[in-house]
C-alpha cells in the first residue's frame, strides 16, 4: 500500500480514528490492548505522521522501542530469554518512573527483507527513541539508518564508541573473559575448551580476544579447543558434544553465555561425565538459571536489569535535550560457584 492514511490504520487495527490519534500523540486514555493493536497496524502499513509537523510543535509521543534480534520461528523464545527479558524489566520501570510506554520491536538478521524491516521500524515517527541490543548495536546497516535519521538511541553493549552515536551502556567485554580464562587457568586448567558467540558479534569477538590473549600468554592456546554457538542452549548442547568427544578431551569449557553454558551442563550429562570432577563449566551473565543449576555455574555476573534501566534513563533525557552523550560502563563480577574444580594433571 502506497502512503496509508490513519484511516486505514484505523481499518486494519479495527477502532475509530480518534483512538488513533490518541495513541499517536501519546495520549494515555487508551487501553494497552488497544494501543498495541494500533502500534502493530502503524508498523504493518508503514504508516508515517508529519514529522515536520511534529517537530515545530515539540511533541513527544512517550514511546520508545526495545530493539532485539529474534529470528523468525524464536521470537516467542527470545521474548522470554533471560538476557532481554532482564533488559526488558529495567527498560519498563525506567519508563514507568518517566511517563512513558515501552515497545518490544523483534528483528531477524537472518530475513532477505531484513534492511527493509530495519527501515520501516526505525523511521517510525512514533518512536521517541530506539534502545538498541547486541547484536544490532553493531551492524552497520542499523547504525547507518540510525545517524542518517539522527535517531535517539543508546546502544547496549557495542563494542565501540561511536561519536555519531555517544549513549551506550554496557560492560568490558574482553576484561570479563580474560578474567574467567586467568581463574581456570588459577584452578590448574590447561585444555580450555571455548564456545564463542556468532563470528560476526563484535562483543564475541572481544570475549574471543580475552580468552585467547590469556591462554597465548600461558602457551596453552589450542585453536582446535574452540568452538561456535549461537548463544542457544542448542548451540552449547552441540559444541559441547563436540568438544566433550574429542580424543583429548579439555578440562574445562567456557561458553560465552549462561544459555550456552548450560548446554554443555546436558552435553556432560549425555556422556556421563560429572562437573566439576571430569568437567569443568563457565559461563558469562549470572542470569537465574546458573543459581539454580546443578551444580550451580561458575559465571561472570553483569548487573543485566541496572544496564537496561540506565539505558532507558540517558534516552529519556536525549529525548527531552537534557543531554546528547553519555557513556556507562557497568563493573563485572566473577561468581565463584561449584561448576568449577581444581584440575591436578597425572
Amino acid at each position: 500500500m502506497s502512503n496509508p492514511t490513519i484511516h486505514d490504520v484505523a481499518a486494519l487495527a479495527d477502532v475509530s480514528i480518534k483512538t488513533v490519534s490518541r495513541v499517536l500523540n501519546g495520549e494515555d486514555k487508551v487501553k494497552p490492548a488497544t494501543r498495541e493493536r494500533v502500534m502493530a497496524a502503524v508498523r504493518q502499513l508503514g504508516y508515517s505522521l508529519n514529522l515536520s509537523a511534529r517537530s515545530l510543535s515539540g511533541a513527544r509521543n512517550y514511546i520508545l522501542g526495545l530493539v532485539f534480534h529474534a529470528g523468525a520461528d524464536e521470537t516467542a523464545i527470545a521474548l522470554q530469554h533471560e538476557y532481554v527479558s532482564a533488559i526488558q524489566i529495567g527498560a519498563i520501570n525506567a519508563c514507568r518512573a518517566n511517563g512513558y510506554h515501552l515497545m518490544m520491536e523483534p528483528l531477524d538478521l537472518t530475513a532477505p527483507d531484513f534492511e527493509t524491516r530495519a527501515s520501516t521500524l526505525l523511521n517510525m515517527p512514533v518512536m521517541d527513541g530506539f534502545i538498541i541490543m547486541p547484536p544490532l548495536c553493531d551492524h552497520p546497516v542499523i547504525i547507518d539508518m540510525l545517524i542518517k535519521r539522527s535517531a535517539n538511541c543508546v546502544r547496549i553493549s557495542p563494542s565501540q564508541a561511536l561519536a555519531d552515536l555517544p549513549l551506550h551502556v554496557g560492560i568490558d567485554d574482553y576484561q570479563a573473559a580474560y578474567d574467567m580464562t586467568r581463574h581456570l587457568l588459577d584452578m590448574g586448567h590447561r585444555r580450555i575448551g571455548f564456545i564463542g558467540g556468532p563470528v560476526d558479534h563484535a562483543s564475541a569477538a572481544d570475549r574471543f580476544r580475552g580468552f585467547k590473549n590469556v591462554l597465548e600468554g600461558a602457551g596453552c592456546f589450542a585453536a582446535s579447543m574452540v568452538r561456535y554457538g549461537d548463544y542457544g542452549w542448542d548451540s552449547g548442547l552441540a559444541a559441547g558434544l563436540d568438544l566433550l568427544t574429542l580424543p583429548e578431551r579439555p578440562t574445562a569449557i567456557f561458553a560465552l553465555n549462561d544459555m550456552m553454558a548450560l548446554g554443555v551442563y546436558s552435553a556432560a550429562h549425555r556422556l556421563n561425565l560429572h562437573i566439576p570432577n571430569d568437567v569443568s563449566v563457565a559461563g558469562i551473565d549470572d542470569t537465574p538459571s546458573s543459581r539454580i543449576a546443578t551444580p550451580p555455574l561458575t559465571t561472570v555476573r553483569q548487573p543485566i536489569m541496572a544496564m537496561g534501566f540506565a539505558a532507558t534513563e540517558a534516552l529519556i533525557k536525549a529525548s527531552a535535550g537534557e543531554t546528547s552523550s553519555m557513556k556507562v560502563l557497568f563493573a563485572h563480577e566473577l561468581i565463584e560457584r561449584a561448576s568449577i574444580g581444581r584440575w591436578v594433571s597425572s
